[in-house]
């Protein structure tokens, strides 16, 4: 199994939540490097991360790590959050199956009543839709993300784009174990104003606004 976690502008604190994660027998942990401080490289490294520098967009730095991994299934995992306990084994119990694809559920650290009804809606969307985003820690058989063409090229919505593909390529599953993630931007700009934005951008990603666009909504204060 190859764990593959996009790291831009990251602190070093990132990669005290994956050191011993993976025990380099039976699973690699890779970090797809889109640049930053000197020491979060050496700081994923130190906790047994394959760091593999990469520039452009996260879809594209996500697709050329997952391309160097040797792992028969693929775990996409940000940087900022919390796998549920055990979670390689839960995903191979997943994939092992039937499954070619899936995710867990979302949390919040922290969680207020705003983020647990934000999280709620969230997992409903997930489960009727089998619409995860990538906070939710997206897997897949190898094959399955070569099928499904893997991750474009894409500024945002790279993780929703390859959802949409992977579901093509096989049944997809969503676990009900808790990917804990950070509430960083709900709390920088309020909860209601960043779930707007979302829904904004995800109405736009699928209206055919270009991704360029798209990134300028999501990013603008």
């Amino acid at each position: 199994m190859s764990v593959i976690v996009p790291i831009r502008n990251e602190r070093p604190e990132a990669a005290e939540r994956l050191r011993g994660f993976c025990d380099g027998r039976s699973s690699e942990l890779l970090v797809a490097d889109g640049g930053g401080p000197a020491e979060t490289s050496r700081a994923f490294e130190t906790a047994g991360a394959r760091r593999i520098e990469a520039e452009g967009t996260r879809g594209r730095r996500l697709d050329l790590a997952a391309r160097q991994a040797s792992g028969d299934i693929l775990f996409f995992l940000h940087a900022d959050c919390r796998p549920p306990q055990g979670a390689l084994e839960l995903l191979r119990e997943t994939l092992g199956g039937g499954a070619q694809a899936g995710a867990f559920s979302l949390g919040y650290e922290e969680a207020t009543p705003a983020l647990r009804w934000i999280a709620w809606w969230a997992n409903l969307r997930s489960r009727l839709f089998k619409l995860p985003f990538g906070d939710q820690g997206l897997f897949c058989r190898r094959e399955a993300y070569e099928r499904a063409g893997g991750y474009r090229d894409l500024p945002i919505c790279d993780d929703v784009d390859l959802v949409l593909r992977l579901r093509r390529a096989g049944p997809f599953a969503v676990r009900r174990e808790k990917m804990l993630t950070s509430p960083r931007r709900y709390r920088e700009r309020g909860p209601l104003r960043q779930v707007l934005t979302n829904w904004k951008v995800l109405a736009g990603y699928f209206a055919g606004v270009p991704a360029e666009k798209l990134e300028r909504w999501y990013n603008r204060q």
